[in-house]
């Protein structure tokens, strides 16, 4: 590895949070800190969650006060809508995650501002090459911090079904209850466990979608927590993930749940094929897809996504044959997807990185 005093400079501009975007900007930027000497900007307000983290990204962000270079390349982790806004003149690397299969005109001017783009799997790849007259398309797959999740292999006292993700109907939040309910009419030792207040959404959003869920008393519903620590404490206590996504652009928390070792179900669509198989994951694959709308992230005219209403009957099958193993081994372990997520790291992603600012 170089020195140092001779790597060559990078500005990186990002959310550091522990929102999705800002999860990835935080382990990514760390991880370049190997291969550049990093001056970091900040989108929005920073958090951290822990003092030797605070400590790293003080230190990033002081050297964009005191040793800026404007010639350095600039790369961008953020919404695909804002990539046209950089810093400094260098070239500009995007690296966006893509929910959709199309995108609208902003979208593509944004993105063709771009020198580079950096997506998290092979399936975006398809879609920035279709839609942008960009040759420069590179992926580089999100990861999993193996230090934070890991099985704990303790026995569950009940079947506990859980869910992480804001609510959004691209995630699937309108079918789940649905589904639950379905597949356990009146199981006194089943529970669902929802991790899915929407901290960028208003209080009448988050309510609306709490009182609904709030209607069977078997449904937990947890806070937030920033602390990726307690995130996993709290999957180590489930006994899987239930994902029905009409659409991702990776889905860290299904990975994550795969690390911890538990069975996850989700639909066979979008970014997070890139690491869901046969053999680490019980998914679907749509028979119809739809217009993007949900009135309140997505108004049409931008792509479509799954449409859910034919595999509903799957989701209720699928969480029936894992609660029957459940009731025969209170440790059901997802060892294939235990390997799979030990094979993504945030190293590899910011090797992935790297090699595309130094094509």
């Amino acid at each position: 590895m170089k020195k140092k005093d001779s790597m060559n400079n990078l500005n990186i501009l990002a959310p550091i949070n522990s929102l999705g975007y800002g999860v990835a900007a935080k382990n990514t930027a760390r991880f370049l800190t190997k291969f550049f000497d990093v001056s970091l900007f900040t989108i929005g307000n920073a958090s951290f969650e822990s003092q030797e983290e605070y400590n790293l990204f003080a230190e990033l962000l002081h050297k964009s006060q005191t040793s800026f270079d404007p010639s350095a390349p600039c790369l961008k982790i953020f919404h695909e809508f804002r990539m046209a806004e950089r810093v400094g003149k260098g070239d500009l690397i995007a690296y966006s995650f893509f929910e959709l299969d199309k995108m609208n005109q902003m979208k593509i001017h944004h993105l063709s501002q771009c020198d580079k783009v950096v997506v998290a799997s092979k399936w975006a790849k398809h879609v920035v090459e279709d839609q942008v007259s960009h040759s420069k398309v590179y992926v580089a797959p999100l990861a999993v911090d193996h230090t934070v999740f890991y099985p704990t292999n303790r026995p569950q006292e009940k079947f506990i079904i859980f869910n992480c993700g804001k609510w959004e109907i691209r995630k699937g939040h309108d079918i789940i209850l649905d589904v639950f309910q379905a597949a356990f009419p009146d199981n006194k030792d089943v529970e669902l466990w929802m991790m899915t207040q929407n901290p960028v959404a208003s209080p009448e959003y988050n309510k609306k979608w709490n009182d609904y869920y709030r209607q069977d008393f078997r449904v937990n519903l947890i806070n937030r927590v920033q602390d990726h620590r307690q995130l996993a404490q709290v999957m180590n206590q489930t006994s899987c993930g239930f994902f029905p996504s009409r659409a991702e652009g990776w889905n860290l928390e299904l990975l994550e749940m795969m690390a911890c070792g538990k069975p996850v179900v989700t639909t066979d669509y979008a970014s997070h094929t890139e690491f869901c198989t046969d053999d680490n994951s019980i998914k679907f694959k749509p028979n119809k897809f739809e217009e993007a709308i949900d009135n309140t992230y997505f108004k049409g005219g931008e792509g479509g996504w799954a449409s859910l209403d034919d595999l509903k009957d799957n989701f209720v099958e699928a969480l029936r044959g894992l609660y029957k193993q459940w009731q025969t081994d209170r440790k059901i372990l997802n060892q294939h997807g235990i390997i799979t997520a030990q094979n993504l790291n945030w190293l590899n992603t910011a090797e992935k990185v790297k090699e595309a600012i130094n094509d």
